[in-house]
């Protein structure tokens, strides 16, 4: 009797995995172990990857709210799959993938844009802008460009930003954002070098 390909995937579980082990753990090995029925191996994955899959579907979308109201969205979705789960591909991959179809399936409103823009930490801009002192000057031009990208990254057609997002936010590799994305390694690395085209262009105000 041959093991089916579930049972090749089995981990097995350290003697009374204390979460200091379980940080020694492979995102895969954890997966294998929530879908095993370690809720703790879980609560693991979830404190490693909650910050970056809130920040990639509060930009995704425009608001860092729904991104992280998005973020829990995908993490449910995840312990959900656990049993489905088989490791061909990077925990990340399948991660990701799950959150860029809810962030594509949320309605988008027509305030995303300035929800996200009034969310940046720019509240003492004004009051900063008194001082002469170099390091104050400096951070007001670091947050006018990022304020300027940001409303940039918005106005971009989303196949262009969500490929930019996969990128340069969530540094994966071109492999990897073409399985999230369901597109060739080809497609995906045109999308990016226009997207930076069309991101630079609108930056510098020449939107192309």
């Amino acid at each position: 009797m041959t093991d089916s390909p579930r049972d090749s995937h089995k981990v097995v579980p350290f003697p009374g995995d204390t979460r200091r082990r379980l940080e020694s753990r492979t995102d895969e090995e954890l997966m294998l172990l929530s879908a095993a029925g370690s809720e703790e191996a879980f609560e693991q994955l979830v404190r490693r990857h909650h910050p970056r899959l809130a920040r990639y579907c509060g930009k995704s979308v425009g608001s860092a709210a729904e991104g992280d109201e998005l973020a829990q969205e995908t993490l449910v979705r995840v312990w959900e799959a656990r049993h489905d789960y088989q490791p061909r591909a990077p925990f990340v991959v399948f991660m990701l993938t799950l959150a860029r179809n809810l962030c594509r399936n949320r309605a988008r409103d027509s305030g995303r844009r300035e929800r996200w823009l009034t969310e940046a930490p720019e509240a003492r801009l004004e009051a900063e802008s008194s001082s002469a002192a170099p390091d104050v000057m400096d951070r007001l031009l670091e947050r006018e460009q990022q304020r300027r990208v940001r409303e940039a990254m918005l106005e971009l057609p989303e196949k262009f930003r969500e490929v930019l997002l996969l990128r340069f936010d969530q540094e994966l590799d071109y492999a990897e954002i073409s399985r999230i994305v369901g597109r060739n390694e080809a497609t995906v690395r045109s999308r990016v070098f226009h997207g930076l085209k069309k991101l630079r262009g609108r930056v510098s105000g020449g939107r192309p």
